[in-house]
């Protein structure tokens, strides 16, 4: 009994207190470090969580990247690792009014027979946009404000071209105005859906709101 209690103390003769120490010393050295990264990831991730929604509901216009432009109707941006998808404000596009038509109805025919004669502004936005430019956005009921052009907004671009109309009851003070007169612009040029009078094909889809 007393030989093998002596062989197991010199069997472990190389394991001194000093080098338990150190080993308990590294995986505590270790433990800390994965608990630092784990808190500073945290910190990032709640503010850029923090630094998005104040962004998203502040009323001054912010920087987004753009990553892609899918029509007139809708665009991807990011702001940091965030992405969100950007609809023209307080309009209604040609792609939207095409959507909300019957299948075959003369509205929707007249929309593809006239982005079939005018493929460019069809395609007008993503001639417009410059992917992986940044911009300012700016939210506003789930949709955005796109100052695609200096101080011209998205909206008002695509008025002005008769590729989108006015929303019904749009109340917006600060760009009612400004709205109100790029589709008046439109309307007297008669260019975009007002040259094919595809407003007066399409009237019963822009009396209802869904």
């Amino acid at each position: 009994m007393g030989k093998d209690k002596a062989s197991i103390i010199k069997t472990n003769e190389n394991t001194t207190p000093d080098s338990i120490l150190r080993i308990i010393f590294s995986l505590k050295s270790f433990i800390n470090i994965l608990y630092h990264v784990s808190v500073y990831k945290n910190y990032i991730f709640i503010s850029l969580f923090f630094i998005l929604n104040i962004s998203i509901y502040a009323k001054e216009p912010t920087l987004a990247i753009l990553r892609s432009v899918q029509s007139n109707e809708y665009q991807k941006f990011s702001i940091g690792m965030y992405e969100f998808i950007c609809r023209p404000y307080g309009v209604l596009t040609l792609q939207q009014l095409h959507k909300k038509a019957d299948t075959n109805s003369s509205c929707q025919k007249a929309i593809e027979v006239f982005f079939k004669k005018n493929p460019l502004d069809k395609y007008y936005a993503q001639n417009l946009l410059k992917q992986s430019q940044t911009y300012h956005v700016e939210f506003k009921d789930s949709m955005c404000v796109l100052y695609a052009s200096g101080k011209m907004s998205m909206s008002e671009l695509l008025l002005k071209k008769g590729l989108a109309l006015n929303i019904l009851d749009f109340e917006d003070k600060e760009f009612k105005h400004s709205f109100k007169n790029a589709q008046n612009y439109a309307k007297n040029k008669k260019v975009g859906l007002f040259k094919e009078k595809i407003q007066e094909k399409c009237l019963p889809y822009l009396e209802t709101k869904n």
